[in-house]
């Protein structure tokens, strides 16, 4: 076999790939025989029946491309590795030259990795301070857990007052006709006061009522309203005071650390949360700061990134962002029309981040390349029973299903970066 390799624009390159007379001889033999024991010819036992009778049953054409589909796929990954040459993506294939007693001749457009030149990675250094954790920290977290605890209290009082938890029955009218705010009749609790996060600002409005009172308070619906026609209109809130409840926060107790965490004590709450929040302010900061080691390493690097990676990482970040509004009740067509945008600048928008990520992605298979990493069975295995306990099925099952959709590779290049970008951290941060 010849094989010759042009490289082209944009990280593509040119196959030329030819496969001598007798081996392309071998592989029409293969086929004939294949052939033979599945077409029915009358008067012939399988795998009995002459060449020549075959090919007229079935035509020759149809021989040479059983022939085809078994041996470019071998010949392809052969001339591959012959090059040397890294493909990124599958072979546009085309069969210039195949009959019978000649030489089979075909070409391959294919996207291969372009070539990393990294800089001195290994002298690099970010100096690297961990945050310290504040009594005001633990104290602020404490607050949290006590506010989650909080209960809602009737007051001996029956006038709305700033703070309070109002129940309250409300109707909305906007241009005329009544808007569906999905609550049906029944009354909403509202936090009476300047509550940025207010329910149509009717938060407001209430302070000062009594229970029982009714009122008519104009309101604004919201940019992101569902219905779209009466988003961002005036309209007019009517409301009545059913009842007025006040939020009572249990006391900084023993009991209250028993009941919240099964501790002994106060004190041992507060060890036991400034345990917790250290552990998570530090795997917070050791992921920001591994993040800009591999920056910093991309930015010194220099690779032609090719544009139709870029292009796909820009979809793949718009799949997950429109998956987001979708989880949120919206749609990316009413989003884009609330801003003011098209597809088209929306995906401008992304342009730098998917470069940036695709860039990156070159740098941590260089720098693994060149450290020698690799991904241990036991270790992919590990990663299968994951997701095999996750989805509460067999092991073998979820092992044999990652196979065969090629996921199995993808496990095996997560674990690789990972091994890379925790290495990476360790140089930069080393004296």
């Amino acid at each position: 076999m010849k094989a010759t390799v042009e490289k082209l624009e944009n990280s593509f390159a040119y196959l030329s790939i030819e496969v001598e007379e007798n081996r392309f001889q071998r592989s029409l033999d293969e086929s004939y025989h294949r052939l033979s024991y599945r077409i029915k010819v009358p008067g012939f036992r399988k795998g009995r029946v002459p060449k020549q009778i075959l090919e007229m049953r079935i035509g020759k054409e149809t021989l040479i491309e059983d022939a085809l589909k078994s041996l470019i796929p071998k010949v392809y990954v052969e001339a591959v590795k012959e090059l040397g040459i890294d493909p990124l993506d599958e072979p546009e294939l085309s069969v210039s030259e195949a009959e019978e007693g000649k030489p089979l001749k075909l070409t391959a457009k294919v996207l291969v990795r372009p070539e990393v030149k990294l800089p001195d990675y290994k002298q690099i250094r970010i100096k690297k301070e961990i945050p310290e954790l504040s009594d005001e920290d633990v104290d602020r977290q404490i607050q949290i857990l006590r506010e989650n605890q909080a209960v809602l209290i009737p007051v001996d009082r029956d006038t709305v007052q700033d703070g309070d938890f109002v129940l309250v029955k409300v109707s909305v009218t906007s241009q005329g006709q009544a808007v569906d705010l999905g609550i049906g009749e029944d009354a909403v609790l509202i936090h009476a006061g300047d509550d940025k996060d207010g329910f149509l600002e009717i938060n407001k409005g209430i302070v000062g009522l009594k229970i029982g009172d009714e009122a008519e308070i104009e309101v604004t619906l919201p940019e992101g309203f569902h219905d779209e026609e009466l988003a961002d209109k005036q309209g007019l809130a009517r409301v009545k005071v059913e009842a007025i409840r006040k939020k009572e926060v249990p006391e900084l107790t023993d009991e209250f650390a028993k009941a919240i965490g099964d501790f002994e004590s106060v004190d041992a709450m507060r060890q036991g949360i400034r345990e917790i929040l250290e552990k998570s302010v530090k795997e917070r900061f050791e992921t920001e700061y591994i993040n800009e080691v591999v920056d910093k390493i991309t930015e010194e690097t220099e690779v032609d990134v090719p544009e139709i990676l870029v292009e796909r990482e820009i979809d793949r970040m718009l799949r997950n962002f429109e998956a987001n509004l979708v989880e949120q009740g919206l749609s990316l067509e009413g989003f884009l029309e609330s801003c003011g945008l098209d597809k088209e600048t929306l995906r401008s928008n992304y342009r730098d981040d998917a470069y940036s990520a695709v860039k990156a992605g070159f740098v941590l298979d260089a720098v693994a390349k060149a450290e020698g990493f690799e991904a241990s069975d036991d270790e992919v295995n590990e990663k299968v029973k994951m997701i095999a306990d996750y989805r509460e099925s067999p092991f073998e099952d979820i092992k044999e299903l990652l196979t065969q959709s090629g996921r199995i590779s993808q496990i095996e290049s997560a674990i690789i970066r990972e091994k890379t970008k925790k290495r990476l951290g360790e140089l930069a941060a080393s004296e």
